[in-house]
């Protein structure tokens, strides 16, 4: 994706995963940030057929000749288990970096690039969060707390390397440059606390937030997976 006035370093994102994203999401009525009645189970057998074929097409025109590739699009958050038959039937071996920001700092990125209320984007920011965690949770994955990425990304991305299992094509050590611009940073919370969201989903927000960022040190920690799972079903009773 092109850069942006508001970010002008760019998004890294690969347009047509972006656009196929995009539609799943449409085909079941949702958006980005209208989604929290998405959920893939839905999508009938011919749909998901296509799906299948889509996401393979995409998955060998962009990295067929890789031997390795990072995707990046905050919309797999939700969409990930559309394109995992397709990553399988490619005998891909898929490893996962769960990237966490806090969501004070998020709902004011977004209002400033979308001009969304804070009321929208704070459930928005819970259901790709529980979302991501629960469906990845089997998966090689590590959890990469924002702040940690951006105040020391090579001791960042090594330690996500050996806990995700994931062999880099060069160790971060030795990587020359910096591929981290804190300058870009627009927002910046005040406290480890949340401040966006109403009640009573601001509690649950904080709670979740709080989950991940203990998950982000104990990744296979069985108590921090039953706080997520209790967010997750108070979350589900307030959507509805």
């Amino acid at each position: 994706m092109a850069p942006t006035q508001d970010n002008p370093a760019g998004f890294h994102e690969p347009l047509a995963m972006v656009a196929l994203n995009d539609m799943f999401l449409k085909f079941l009525g949702c958006t980005w940030y209208d989604c929290l009645s998405f959920d893939p189970a839905l999508i009938n057998d011919a749909a998901q057929a296509a799906a299948l074929d889509r996401c393979m097409a995409i998955l060998r025109q962009e990295y067929a000749d890789e031997p390795a590739f990072v995707v990046k699009d905050p919309q797999l958050c939700l969409t990930l288990p559309i394109w995992m038959p397709a990553l399988r039937a490619l005998s891909a071996e898929v490893s996962v970096l769960l990237v966490v920001r806090h969501p004070d700092e998020v709902a004011r990125s977004v209002f400033r690039r979308d001009g969304l209320p804070e009321s929208d984007t704070t459930a928005v920011w819970l259901h790709y969060m529980l979302a991501a965690e629960r469906m990845t949770r089997a998966m090689p994955r590590a959890v990469v707390l924002y702040d940690d990425l951006l105040s020391d990304w090579r001791d960042c991305m090594a330690r996500a390397g050996l806990i995700a299992n994931i062999a880099w094509a060069k160790p971060a050590a030795v990587v020359q440059g910096d591929a981290v611009f804190r300058s870009l940073r627009h927002h910046v919370a005040a406290s480890g606390f949340v401040s966006v969201g109403g009640p009573p989903l601001r509690d649950l927000i904080n709670d979740a937030w709080l989950a991940l960022r203990q998950l982000a040190d104990n990744p296979g920690s069985l108590a921090v997976h039953e706080r997520l799972d209790h967010v997750r079903s108070y979350f589900v009773a307030w959507r509805h």
